[in-house]
């Protein structure tokens, strides 16, 4: 019987168990209730001439009701007043006849009452309408009052077992009846929360469970104590250590042939170690005595012959080890739980199946040595048929899994095996998968050994007796002679589990030259990537099985083994990767799934597959690419015969799987074969490698390309299934109140009966195939038709479904502007609608595929002036991209929404010139002066949040920059300024983050009106400083970090802008650029936290401004004196980096062509110079650093010479 555990949660045993008091409460002080002598007398006379009948005291009101319901005053009138119900009680008892009583009814399972049937059935219906007539508070006390009262009178009379529970436990009229008495005595006496009803009933059960003359009574007793402790929980607290040893005296005193007794009493024994709980841990001498007794009791049912007494036993154990774990000897309850590993009887495997499991998930390795130890040290096996010397704990389990049928105990073994893997498999690789060889092999050795050519028949039946020795032989010594399918899959699980606890270890697992080498350093060390063979040899065994759940556990072992070795070098070829040798290996696993009679969902898994290995890039040679690629061209071509040659075999449902499996294999195919070529054709136009490419790289090159024409020679096809596909995504998708606009007769791949069954299928492909689509059309720009069939199909593909149509039945001619709004609507809104509210459990993988189909969307003109021209639809992208980010910690996501942010910025500007050059043409250049003023911000320079494009990009950007460096909000920081404060690194990804943000900070003028870039400047400049003076870091070598590059890079941008010379914001402009100059002037504060900024960066960003501005920001005096002591402390440095930098940028300074900037700076600064090399000359360099200083002052010197006039040199000719 299952049994809830009440305080401390439910163990996972259908066997637990429950203990009773251990003495008898006084219930004359506990329920004084009156008994009445007329209704007594005489029978106690009979039988008992001192009249030693209990006689409560009548006048002694009730105790207090403690309930969740509270008596009302006329309850508490009935209470007093009632009318006792002796009489009724009295006449149901006496209804029953000594005489008259029968052995036990085996068809009843109780004691009848009567010769008859009828007589019994009467007789315990008055009983039971008795029970039903307690309605009244006072009569459920009086009855539990006087219930022990008749027991004794019963037993008197020799009806000792007709009032027992075992009698009334045999009619389901009475078991009802009990369980309403129940009800009310819980309802009015607040059931076992009272204090009183607990001591009342512990001592009835008491009594009984003492009654040695009826094995019954005493069985139902001690059931009933295990549910009252089960029930009390805490409160029994105060009755545990008498119930513990009622329970010991009983285990020791009753014969092991009531077996019954025993498991009652194992259920009590249970419940009581709940009771305690992790009370059991404790040290002081009451806690020792009752965990003592727990462990003795345990023993003593342990050595009962019953099964189910031991199955008790190991519950009590395991509960045990739960709460008292360093208590609980290890060893001999795991020897104990091996020797009854393969009992027949269930219960008992069921319970050491649980208590394995519970052990397993804190001590693995533990109870593994100690049974392969207890094994060895065994003369004999514990088990006949399990040999825990060879194959282990582990092989123990999974030969118990594949001989077993009981759903719930295969489920324990696979936890079992899940838990000791998740913990061990990476100590014990080899020794896992050995083990999911065998069972993998088992079958397909056997098979290998059983395939006999028939001609041998002729050869007698000598050699039919010498194969079946060889067979039987070959049985006895495998592990695992015929494991049965659901064994082998499991075997595959599990080695898919133990590739991902490796990656998990360390990426020393898929690295082949750091493990071999390792390996050489200690021969004990194991790692993954050694074993690759045997994954190979595995997975291609489970997928060329004949059971198709094998299949498809062994096309996902090699999915996995695809993913993560497909990158993995071959340290002996350079330029080839290790999986390079398999594929033969992957190419004879694949085959077989693509036959007519495959089932379609091993179709479907067969195509990721076939994808995953064309696009990892493994395949270099066009003849092996062309084998796998061609399994795909046969899917292709099987999926647009039409609906009259699928499989009848499968319903609708399954027909959508496989076409939209065989779709997405062709998406992610086509995606990798054009990224390919885009990274090569961006390593083509790298200056820096142009002349450095070998064989190996033109040979990718050329792969790349021989892998799209490939797939170009069924793009025509392709895209129309893909985009039928989305339409028929985007339909799905739609809310509740909009079915109506379904089609009635379905889809271009689903039926209206299989729409929700397809519905899975479409939200796991839809992506992949989104992402395919944007990347056709921008390779057309949106302007290509379909040559075959003109312009007509562009807004209505081709389907299976449209295939067979008349041409009058087709959509009407659409425009080519036409047909490219309804694509670029589809891709754009079924992008939108998934990244408006994505799941919390979405894949992030259809999340990147939206943002880089709006990527590849936004990368030609056509879509870029629709996003550009519609105001409204790009703000509503960036809130859509704004709530991403903040949803969404991942950084590959974030930097992909900000490179669509970037996108949206560009087509922004775009539409902005578009309009200003069309304006200008047309109102001629004289009318220059009053044509209007476009961009954000128009005449007033106001930005209104939620339509404006700027405010929203600005959001976007603040929330990046703030996440990463929370000193830019004054609201933490306590001012409105830039304030102080030690710089910092950030991570990479934080960095990358940060520079992304500030690429679009620095374009954001360009969509502005003058007026509305005035308003957003100040903002601007305030974040860019802000991060310069938060990332400059000094780094040794001198380089500039990442942020800080990024920020003078964005700096750069916004002093460049148009807007900056602009007639009508120039002077502003001026005036917050002075400012900023000065706030970056005042970061070399020597007595501030300014002093670890690094100083090259701080120079480089006032050149920036010297080069950058307008004369007039830069030529102010004071401004300029300051500029030019900053760099005299730069030269005067002992920092030869600091020196150098300084060397370099006054360079450029000198060299500037306006004679106005840069003449100041000369007059200022070169006769330092001058006097630094004179130094020089006189001390010689002491290291390269030294050396590389003097070369760039005398750099600085000739450019001097260079730009001075020609009289001037005539006249200082050593200068």
């Amino acid at each position: 019987m299952k049994l809830s555990v009440v305080g401390f949660g439910q163990v996972n045993s259908d066997i637990e168990s429950e203990e009773p008091p251990l003495y008898t409460p006084d219930l004359s002080k506990q329920t004084e209730s009156s008994v009445d002598s007329d209704d007594y007398g005489s029978e106690a006379s009979d039988s008992d001439p001192d009249g030693s009948v209990p006689t409560p005291d009548a006048d002694t009101e009730q105790p207090s009701v403690q309930n969740h319901i509270p008596l009302n005053p006329s309850m508490r009138s009935r209470t007093r007043t009632c009318t006792r119900p002796r009489s009724r009680i009295r006449e149901a008892c006496e209804g029953i006849d000594a005489e008259k009583t029968a052995t036990p009814n085996p068809a009843t399972g109780c004691f009848r009452f009567g010769d008859t049937a009828d007589e019994s059935d009467h007789s315990l219906g008055s009983f039971s309408d008795l029970l039903l007539s307690l309605n009244d508070t006072a009569e459920v006390v009086e009855f539990w009052d006087d219930f022990p009262v008749f027991v004794g009178l019963m037993r008197r009379k020799g009806n000792n077992s007709r009032l027992s529970p075992a009698s009334l436990q045999g009619s389901d009229e009475v078991r009802s009846a009990e369980r309403r008495e129940k009800n009310y005595s819980n309802r009015y006496l607040g059931g076992i929360n009272s204090t009183q009803h607990l001591t009342a009933c512990v001592g009835i059960l008491y009594t009984l469970s003492q009654d040695s003359t009826s094995p019954e009574v005493q069985t139902w007793a001690l059931h009933s104590l295990s549910l009252v402790i089960d029930s009390a929980g805490p409160l029994y607290h105060m009755h545990v250590e008498p119930t513990l040893s009622l329970v010991l005296t009983l285990l020791l005193t009753v014969p092991p042939a009531y077996a019954e007794v025993h498991q009652s009493l194992g259920r009590c024994l249970n419940a009581l170690i709940t009771t305690l709980g992790p009370e059991l841990q404790g040290s002081s001498t009451t806690i020792s005595a009752l965990r003592a007794s727990c462990l003795l009791g345990c023993a003593v049912m342990q050595d009962n012959p019953d099964c189910l007494v031991q199955a008790h036993a190991i519950s009590c154990l395991q509960q045990l080890h739960m709460f008292a774990p360093r208590h609980v000897n290890l060893s001999s309850l795991v020897k104990c739980l091996c020797v009854n590993l393969s009992s027949s009887y269930l219960l008992l495997k069921r319970a050491v199946l649980s208590c394995l499991r519970q052990l397993v998930q804190r001590e693995a390795a533990e109870v593994s040595e100690h049974a392969v130890s207890l094994a060895k040290d065994s003369r004999e096996d514990f088990n006949p048929g399990i040999n825990i010397r060879e194959v282990g704990l582990e092989g123990a389990l999974l030969i118990l899994l594949d001989k077993e049928l009981d759903p719930k105990l295969c489920q324990d073994i696979r936890e079992t095996l899940i838990y000791m893997l998740t913990t061990m498999a990476v100590e014990k690789l080899s020794f896992w998968l050995k083990l999911c060889k065998d069972v993998l092999a088992a079958s397909t050795d056997f098979t290998t050994v059983a395939s006999v050519d028939t001609t041998q028949e002729e050869e007698g039946a000598q050699g039919d007796d010498e194969l079946a020795f060889a067979l039987e032989n070959d049985e006895k010594s495998h592990p695992f002679p015929h494991p049965r399918w659901s064994t082998r899959v499991f075997a595959a699980e599990c080695v898919c589990k133990i590739i991902s606890q490796c990656e998990n270890a360390g990426d020393v697992h898929f690295d082949i030259a750091l493990a071999q080498e390792m390996k050489q350093r200690d021969s004990r060390d194991d790692f993954l990537v050694l074993h690759l063979a045997d994954l190979i040899r595995m997975a291609f065994m489970a997928a060329t099985d004949h059971s198709d759940q094998l299949r498809l556990s062994g096309l996902q072992m090699l999915l996995i083994l695809v993913r993560k070795f497909a990158a993995v070098p071959e340290p002996e070829f350079p330029g080839h990767v290790i999986l390079e040798q398999y594929q033969a290996n992957v190419g004879a696993a694949l085959r077989p799934a693509f036959a007519q009679e495959t089932p379609p969902d091993v179709t479907a898994k067969a195509c990721q597959v076939c994808s995953a290995w064309i696009a990892s890039g493994v395949v270099s040679d066009l003849n092996d690419l062309q084998r796998v690629h061609q399994l795909l061209v046969m899917s292709l071509n099987k999926i647009q015969i039409g609906k009259e040659a699928q499989n009848q075999l499968y319903n609708e449902g399954t027909s959508t799987m496989e076409i939209l499996a065989v779709l997405k294999a062709w998406s992610e195919v086509y995606i990798a074969a054009v990224q390919r070529q885009k990274k090569q054709s961006d390593i083509k136009r790298s200056p820096l490698i142009i002349n450095t490419t070998d064989d190996s790289s033109r040979g990718h090159a050329s792969s790349a390309d021989e892998l799209l024409e490939l797939v170009q020679a069924d793009l025509g096809n392709l895209s129309k299934l893909w985009l039928a596909a989305l339409q028929d995504f985007a339909l799905l998708t739609l809310p509740p109140e909009y079915a109506s606009q379904l089609p009635t007769e379905g889809g271009a791949f689903y039926t209206a009966e299989t729409m929700e069954n397809s519905r899975p299928h479409y939200q796991n492909s839809w992506a992949l195939i989104l992402h395919a689509t944007a990347l056709w059309l921008t390779s057309t720009g949106f302007l290509v038709g379909d040559s075959d069939e003109g312009l007509t199909n562009l807004s209505r593909p081709v389907t299976p479904t449209t295939m067979c149509q008349d041409s009058t039945t087709r959509a009407s001619v659409k425009s080519p502007e036409d047909v490219n709004t309804d694509r670029f609507h589809l891709v754009l809104g079924i992008s939108v609608e998934f990244l408006c509210s994505p799941r919390s459990d979405a894949a992030m993988e259809n999340i990147t595929a939206c943002l880089h189909a709006l990527q590849v969307l936004l990368d030609v003109p056509w879509p870029r002036s629709k996003i550009g021209g519609d105001q409204e639809l790009s703000v509503e992208l960036l809130n859509v991209l704004h709530r991403l980010i903040v949803t969404r910690e991942s950084p590959n996501i974030q930097l992909a929404a900000l490179e669509v942010v970037w996108q949206i910025l560009f087509a922004a500007q775009e539409h902005v010139k578009e309009k200003r050059r069309s304006a200008e043409v047309d109102d001629g250049a004289e009318e220059k002066e009053t044509l209007p003023e476009f961009g954000e911000g128009k005449d007033t320079g106001g930005l209104i949040p939620g339509k404006s494009l700027v405010f929203a990009t600005l959001e976007m950007c603040v929330c990046i920059l703030v996440r990463q460096l929370p000193q830019l909000n004054p609201k933490i920081t306590g001012s409105p300024g830039i304030t102080a404060g030690k710089p910092q690194l950030l991570s990479e990804n934080g960095s990358k983050l940060v520079s992304a943000a500030l690429a679009i900070l620095s374009d954001v003028p360009a969509v502005c009106s003058p007026e509305g870039s005035i308003a957003v400047l100040p903002t601007i400049l305030y974040l860019i400083i802000g991060v310069l003076r938060e990332t400059a870091v000094k780094l040794p070598s001198g380089q500039l970090s990442l942020t800080a590059a990024a920020s003078l890079q964005a700096l750069k941008g916004v002093l460049s802008s148009p807007m900056a010379r602009a007639e009508k914001s120039q002077t502003a402009w001026n005036e917050l650029l002075r400012s900023a100059l000065v706030t970056i002037l005042d970061f070399w504060d020597s007595e501030g936290p300014h002093q670890e900024l690094d100083e090259g960066s701080l120079l480089t960003a006032i050149t920036i401004f010297i080069l950058s501005t307008s004369p007039e920001v830069t030529t102010m005096e004071c401004l300029q004196m300051s500029c030019i002591e900053k760099f005299k402390l730069a030269l005067e440095s002992k920092n030869p980096i600091v020196q150098l930098k300084c060397y370099q940028l006054l360079l450029t300074i000198f060299q500037y062509p306006n004679q106005a900037v840069s003449c100041p700076y000369i007059h200022s600064l070169v006769s330092s110079i001058v006097d630094k090399l004179q130094e020089a000359e006189k001390s010689k360099p002491e290291n390269a650093a030294e050396l590389q200083v003097i070369q760039e002052g005398i750099k600085v010197v000739c450019a001097v010479i260079a730009v001075a006039k020609e009289e001037h040199r005539k006249c200082h000719p050593q200068g």
